[in-house]
């Protein structure tokens, strides 16, 4: 099954991904990584990638300018791709938070997610205004939940469900 979800920023995308990994972690091998926010006195300051399957950590972007940027975030494309080589696509279930614009920075990234698209049980978020080639892509080849205040919790148990 390939799941897709997506979603206003802050709707709940990382958490339904947690929620999932939360569920199936103990019935079957999960691979991949989640993007947490970062907040500073209240403010969001960045994005820190966490490796499901070691608990590593490395920042992907944070307020600031650099090389790369996605509007106030400096986006750390070789960080990222350093943090990209301990992700184990090969597993009963990957899951990629997010295929969006700081992400897609990275000619790796977009060569790692082609290839994980060939294989089954991947549940990725996507960013719900892209319209990159292979978030379009995605968007034609997997189901594609639209998460809202109403339904975040319901779809949670779906992905559930479908995926276990």
């Amino acid at each position: 099954m390939r799941i897709a979800v997506t979603g206003r920023p802050g709707i709940g995308k990382t958490t339904v991904c947690m929620k999932v990994y939360n569920a199936l972690k103990d019935k079957m091998r999960i691979s991949g990584f989640i993007t947490r926010e970062v907040r500073s006195e209240g403010k969001r300051v960045g994005f820190k990638l966490i490796n499901l399957s070691d608990g590593s950590e490395e920042w992907l972007a944070k307020v600031g300018k650099g090389s790369f940027t996605v509007g106030k975030y400096a986006v750390f494309v070789d960080k990222f791709e350093d943090f990209l080589e301990n992700v184990e696509p090969d597993s009963d279930l990957l899951i990629v938070d997010e295929v969006g614009p700081m992400e897609l920075k990275s000619r790796k990234f977009v060569e790692f997610v082609k290839e994980a698209m060939e294989k089954e049980n991947l549940l990725f978020t996507i960013h719900y205004k892209s319209r990159h080639w292979l978030v379009e892509e995605i968007k034609r080849n997997f189901k594609v939940y639209v998460l809202d205040e109403n339904n975040r919790n319901r779809i949670s148990a779906e992905i559930v469900e479908e995926l276990g």
